[in-house]
């Protein structure tokens, strides 16, 4: 290995000729952030610029060719300078152009062979950016703005976008600055890179893990992939391999703009975030059973996953590669991701445990669906019921206030054998349910009443609409500030009596707002005045502000409280609440039964 301080001038070095991403590397990620940081730094003419490490690896040479490298770190940073090396090139005018020609084709391209009489591009980019990179390489001129705009919109491409922000950025300086800045990036006397060159012998994994100084951090899963295309490597041949990322792993993960960014795509699980591809991998090693979330935490999951590959042989590598890809699919095709337009519908099984899960934010038992999605993919009606048990058993939960941290065990001892998941439905006992309902959070009612909702919906044949969106307001009818306006309404028992008791009176009125009896969801929040007024200004609003009766489309709301209440002598208190909390009770229960 040998490590020298460097700027872009290394390109000149006469024996290295291709400059190779590999195929099995992330595309280029880097934004307006770091192409900013980078800018300032290099136009700080005080400053002591250093911008990290590169990482090259030297490829077996063959005699008469110039040897190629391959980056294995430091991608980010050496297209993000090459590309404002031309930028500055193409922000020149004619004359500094007619100066620097010359050496900026030495700097980018390269004879294959001596005798060759085509140049080929120094910096190969991999397939993700390959062909819009080499389109601003290749441009004898800047180009057209407007094109490269629509390009930019057609492809998403970031190679694009970084040029187009440092010819934008370069616009605002005069040509002596622009000169300042062509020469530092090339300057020898004022090196800011460090590059490493490991020989085709040396481990490049190790310093590969361990040295990333600048720029976006490789996820779990980046160092996952390159750890097991690295060992297939080692397995196999070249050709092989590549067969083998483009198969099992390309054409999954990588096979355009759309699919890269579904994998990179974020969730909420608890206090963290994960993107998609990292709770793919998670969960197929906890169905493999080689990341025990007892015992493993999450950012141990690229070193699990590295002892995993490190042991496998040449078959099993194969095996490991088409299990991911296979998993994926399914994970791709089953998982439901949300947003606020998405239209969801009580038939569609599948997508409501999603739904549920991710508004209870739970992705623990993800690899337990993925389990079963694999295991039942030809059987519909068995998967149906699964998903369908495990729906009740989070829902169930939600309602009592059960304690979630035991989900990890769960989910372990449900891909062991998935009957399990009915024995602990039924340790939920009916009294807990029924007291859950009777004080329940804002959070867990909101969900449970859209999903009645739906319900109502999908067995009403006069009901048209059947899908909806979630982005209903929750809404106490009782308000939780009810003294003001609600003191004048007499506090009864639920068999009807009032109670005189002053503080008895004000105990059970304060615990009959939670029930969700006396919560429904309207499409729009009511206006804050309008919250704790009066039950019968609140219902139909003050004349110039709407009350709920506004917003009785659903039936939560328009046949279980207005059409029932809306009337001079009506009472809403604790009797109707308490009424209504029986009502909705047996319809949960007739929803998600214990089995």
């Amino acid at each position: 290995m040998e490590a020298k301080a460097v700027s872009l001038n290394f390109f000149n070095n006469d024996s290295i000729g291709a400059i190779k991403i590999p195929y099995f590397q992330r595309p280029y990620v880097w934004g307006k952030e770091n192409w900013r940081d980078l800018l300032d730094d290099m136009l700080d003419s005080k400053g002591k610029h250093f911008l990290g490490s590169i990482i090259l690896k030297k490829q077996t040479q063959v005699y008469g060719e110039k040897s190629s490298v391959l980056v294995i770190d430091g991608q980010q940073r050496l297209t993000t300078l090459t590309l404002l090396l031309k930028a500055v090139f193409d922000s020149f005018n004619e004359e500094m152009r007619g100066n620097t020609r010359g050496e900026l084709k030495s700097l980018l391209f390269f004879k294959h062979k001596s005798t060759d009489s085509q140049l080929r591009l120094r910096i190969q980019h991999s397939h993700f950016d390959e062909i819009h990179f080499r389109a601003v390489m290749e441009a004898e001129s800047k180009l057209d703005s407007s094109q490269l705009d629509k390009l930019i919109e057609a492809s998403n491409n970031r190679t694009l976008s970084c040029y187009k922000y440092f010819i934008d950025e370069l616009a605002k300086l005069s040509q002596d600055n622009l000169t300042d800045l062509f020469n530092g990036l090339l300057s020898s006397d004022s090196p800011y890179l460090v590059m490493i060159i490991i020989g085709d012998e040396e481990d490049e994994q190790s310093i590969f893990d361990t040295i990333n100084s600048a720029g976006v951090r490789l996820t779990g899963a980046d160092i996952v992939k390159n750890a097991l295309f690295q060992k297939a490597k080692e397995l196999m041949s070249a050709d092989e391999v590549e067969s083998l990322y483009k198969k099992y792993w390309d054409q999954i993960f990588s096979c355009d703009e759309e699919t890269i960014a579904y994998w990179c795509e974020e969730k909420t699980t608890g206090r963290l975030k994960r993107d998609n591809l990292e709770i793919l991998l998670h969960s197929i090693g906890v169905i493999q059973g080689f990341f025990d979330p007892d015992i493993n935490t999450l950012s141990e999951l690229s070193s699990v996953y590295k002892t995993k590959i490190k042991s496998l042989n040449r078959d099993e590598i194969k095996k490991f590669a088409q299990d991911i890809s296979e998993y994926a699919a399914l994970y791709k095709n089953k998982v439901f991701s949300f947003n606020k337009s998405s239209f969801l519908s009580f038939q569609d099984y599948s997508q409501r445990i999603f739904h549920i899960l991710e508004v209870c934010e739970i992705s623990t038992f993800h690899p337990y669906i993925l389990s079963i999605l694999y295991k039942y993919q030809d059987n519909e009606s068995v998967l149906q019921s699964k998903l369908a048990e495990l729906e009740k058993l989070v829902i169930h939960n939600l309602i009592s206030k059960g304690e979630t941290r035991s989900y990890n065990k769960f989910c372990k001892e449900f891909i062991e054998d998935d009957t399990k998941v009915v024995s602990k439905l039924n340790e939920i006992n009916y009294e807990d349910l029924a007291k859950g309902l009777r004080k329940i959070s804002n959070k867990a009612a909101t969900l449970v009443l859209f999903w009645v909702e739906l319900h109502r919906r999908s067995i009403d044949n006069k009901q048209s609409i059947k899908e909806l969106k979630y982005n209903y307001s929750l809404e106490h009818i009782l308000p939780q500030k009810w003294e003001e306006f609600w003191s004048d309404v007499p506090v009864r028992d639920f068999e009807g009596n009032e109670i005189t008791e002053e503080e008895k009176a004000k105990l059970v009125r304060y615990e009959t707002l939670y029930e969700i009896g006396n919560m429904t969801l309207l499409s729009g929040p009511l206006n804050s005045s309008l919250r704790n007024s009066t039950y019968l200004d609140k219902l139909r609003g003050d004349g110039k502000k709407k009350g709920i009766s506004s917003y009785r489309e659903l039936s939560i709301t328009g046949e279980d409280v207005i059409d029932k209440y809306d009337g001079e002598n009506s009472l809403w208190d604790e009797v109707a609440i308490r009424q209504r909390t029986k009502i909705l009770e047996q319809e949960i229960f007739e929803i998600w039964p214990q089995c």
